[in-house]
């Protein structure tokens, strides 16, 4: 199905470029924002996605919606569970507040504090793999004096940070040139 969305020529392109490093397994998630109008299209797609690729581990959700924005997380439930079950991972979760260890109460604990938030929770990092370093660098520093940025803002570990923005871009470009070539998103990925 074709459609214009965000400038993207379908659904596969936008996914492939705001998707590429969860859909090929390098990361545990990522998540992508989409016009809410859009949804009466995009959510039979997310039926047929979960379908197509169940059998490569990755699940669609909406995390959550409003009536101009639909934020859809495109993650890897197992490795997401097991980042989310590091000790210092989910004790930091529990100090802001989330109850139990389930992926998806987790989940549903933070659409709501998406939906509920004039700000963005920025403990949506954890979530999207980023080093719970730099997560609290971030909050300490609101947003300033990073080291580098990329992906996300790093205070941390510069280096490790450069290699995995390196990785995903090349995986984004890789995934993306295999769409444009009219290869399905779901075969396309399977390639990594």
């Amino acid at each position: 199905m074709q459609f214009e969305l965000h400038g993207f020529k379908s659904f596969d392109e936008l996914l492939a470029f705001h998707c590429a490093p969860a859909l090929a397994g390098i990361k545990p998630a990522n998540l992508v924002s989409c016009p809410t109008v859009s949804m009466p299209v995009v959510a039979p797609l997310l039926t047929v996605y979960t379908e197509q690729f169940a059998d490569r581990g990755i699940a669609f959700e909406v995390l959550c919606h409003c009536t101009a924005r639909t934020l859809i997380l495109v993650y890897q439930p197992r490795q997401l569970e097991a980042l989310l079950q590091k000790h210092e991972v989910s004790c930091y979760l529990k100090e802001l507040g989330y109850k139990t260890d389930s992926v998806h109460s987790l989940l549903r604990q933070l659409g709501s504090r998406v939906s509920c938030s004039n700000d963005f929770p920025h403990e949506i990092g954890i979530f999207l793999g980023y080093p719970l370093a730099d997560i609290k660098g971030f909050i300490e520093n609101k947003g300033q004096n990073c080291k580098c940025s990329g992906y996300w803002k790093v205070y941390d570990d510069v280096e490790h940070a450069r290699c995995l923005f390196d990785a995903y871009n090349k995986c984004r470009d890789r995934l993306l040139k295999a769409v444009a070539e009219g290869v399905p998103l779901h075969l396309a990925a399977a390639f990594f």
